[in-house]
């Protein structure tokens, strides 16, 4: 059976839709599912809040794959809107479990802190970030994934990037970037104190935009 398939910008009525594939993919960490839902939904606020751009996939007419981007050069007119959401969905989050909600805070203050090193380190501090890419498992194999970086690699390239970058590490399929022309521009590997937080390694890759 041959399935329908749509790319088209975010809209509202695809945030709970997405937030669940995110829950299922990355925010598991929680015996309670409504405290992973709501982290869910917190993480994907906070990326739509620093991005100018999105795309998204629609298979048969449900929601599957999400791919968001930040052009230093473009504004996105609805930032506060999700910063707002960011900040109830955490206070949701203290609601139901404030012990997990902390150590979920202690794991995003030490991924930044790691992710801004790697950019600092790297000659990709002036590029274009791609915040998120994600594709539920049902819709793997389908090219789905690069359709969507490809579509966030050419609007950072028509709004003046001269390179790209994003952060994955060893949770992530980091090995289907550098099958679409991205290269590992930094890397750190987590001492042991911090896998209890951190993935064993994580990795800034970038692509050069100026060719």
């Amino acid at each position: 059976m041959v399935s329908k398939v749509l790319y088209r910008p975010f809209e509202e009525s695809d945030f709970d839709a997405i937030a669940s594939m995110l829950q299922k993919i990355w925010h598991t960490s929680a015996d309670d599912d409504a405290y992973n839902f709501l982290s869910a939904c917190d993480d994907l606020a906070y990326s739509l809040s620093v991005s100018t751009f999105s795309q998204v996939v629609v298979v048969d007419d449900a929601p599957c794959g999400i791919v968001l981007a930040r052009a230093a050069q473009d504004r996105s007119p609805r930032a506060g809107r999700w910063e707002q959401a960011e900040h109830d969905f955490l206070a949701q989050m203290r609601r139901v479990d404030p012990e997990e909600t902390e150590r979920t805070m202690a794991f995003i203050r030490s991924e930044h802190a790691v992710n801004s090193a790697m950019l600092e380190d790297s000659a990709l501090a002036d590029a274009d970030e791609i915040t998120l890419l994600a594709v539920s498992a049902e819709a793997r194999g389908m090219g789905i994934g690069g359709v969507l970086l490809d579509a966030a690699v050419s609007y950072l390239s028509s709004h003046g990037a001269r390179a790209a970058y994003l952060y994955t590490d060893t949770s992530c399929s980091w090995s289907f970037y550098e099958r679409h022309g991205f290269t590992r521009a930094a890397s750190h590997r987590s001492t042991r104190e911090e896998r209890k937080l951190l993935p064993r390694e994580m990795y800034l890759y970038g692509l050069d935009l100026s060719a």
